[in-house]
């Protein structure tokens, strides 16, 4: 009897620390930001050769996905008045076969969650557009770069920004949960030797 209590006991205390380890663990979850935005664009500039083609006013929509580590997980933009709705997957038409012209290169810094600025450049070295997308509190700017024909900035200071918090396991929690399955199947196993 003792002989068998001291053989289950390192697997025992090994599940105990491993269980423990699991629910008080403060890295057990990350958190995914999701932040969704929308409302009404007022332009504040404009350079001379778009005046005639850059409206007023545009209504825009868009999301950001991003993890408290500052990582861009997904993102959305449109913007009604000029034409424009970009996604990951966007591409820039051209007159190559399939009409496919470059990705864009994406950069996101995170000061804080409510102080962030995305970055979609085509290539503008290359005279290809850039957007760039910008929170500062409730207030989002919005910038399109088109080379040579020069630029316009949207602002909306009284964004709409509704904001969503997801928990997924850390790869470490998913293993710490194999392990503690394999450790009772151990047991059980031994139990029934």
């Amino acid at each position: 009897m003792i002989k068998t209590l001291l053989q289950k006991l390192p697997i025992q205390v090994a599940l105990g620390i491993s269980v423990v380890s699991f629910f008080f663990s403060p890295a057990a979850n990350a958190q995914l930001i999701r932040q969704q935005f929308e409302g009404n664009f007022s332009l504040i500039g404009v350079s001379p050769l778009l005046e005639d083609t850059t409206p007023g006013n545009s209504d825009y929509s868009g999301f950001v996905l991003f993890s408290e580590d500052g990582t861009l997980e997904d993102w959305q933009i449109s913007v009604d008045g000029v034409g424009l709705d970009l996604d990951p997957d966007s591409t820039l038409p051209t007159s190559l076969p399939f009409g496919l012209g470059p990705s864009p290169y994406i950069s996101f810094d995170l000061s804080s969650p409510s102080d962030w600025n995305l970055s979609i450049d085509f290539g503008i070295a290359a005279d290809a557009p850039r957007y760039i997308l910008d929170r500062n509190a409730s207030e989002i700017t919005f910038a399109g770069q088109l080379g040579l024909a020069g630029g316009y900035t949207y602002e909306d200071s009284v964004a709409t920004i509704t904001e969503t918090l997801t928990s997924v396991p850390e790869p470490g929690t998913i293993f710490s949960i194999l392990a503690v399955g394999g450790l009772g199947l151990v047991v059980k196993r031994k139990e029934q030797v």
